[in-house]
């Protein structure tokens, strides 16, 4: 199961030439880790069984961290289910560097660009707010161009109707 951020451009094919290197599936299943610092949220990767695993297990952890956090931890999705999978449901958390490309995982400083060339790879860059960058990281990645977008039809004002002539 895949969750992708819609200002994620994203390339399927790279992500499927991945998938069998994070095989096979666990009984409480394998999810992917897309950045040094912890999972990313612009994309996420889940086993069959690692979902099964989320949703029986959810209200564990929601107990757990709110036990640990004296309340709400007041983190992400991304962190949440992160630490939820991999210290409360006991799934497997395989590291991949090859799948996200973001703003907010830099490995180091040479590479602070990287997100933004769209041509290193990898399965899913992120963020590109608007169509023009969307397609620019499409188009430097080689990918075939959508046509763009036509502009919404103009709203054209409510018709007076014409009263019917007097007798």
């Amino acid at each position: 199961t895949l969750k992708i951020d819609p200002d994620s451009v994203f390339f399927p094919d790279r992500l499927r030439s991945v998938l069998p290197h994070h095989m096979p599936d666990t009984p409480k299943g394998v999810y992917l880790n897309n950045c040094k610092f912890g999972l990313h949220g612009p994309l996420e990767v889940f086993s069959r069984n690692a979902v099964l695993n989320w949703v029986a297990g959810i209200d564990a952890c929601l107990a757990h961290f709110n036990q640990l956090c004296s309340g709400s931890c007041n983190w992400g999705e991304d962190l949440f289910i992160d630490q939820c999978m991999q210290k409360v449901l006991g799934a497997r958390r395989d590291s991949d560097w090859t799948l996200l490309s973001e703003e907010h995982c830099i490995p180091d400083a040479r590479h602070q660009q990287d997100w933004l060339l769209c041509n290193d790879g990898r399965a899913a860059f992120h963020p590109f707010k608007t169509e023009d960058s969307y397609r620019a990281c499409l188009s430097a990645a080689g990918a075939p161009l959508p046509p763009p977008t036509p502009p919404p039809p103009a709203i054209q004002p409510p018709t007076t109707p014409v009263p019917p002539p007097a007798i």
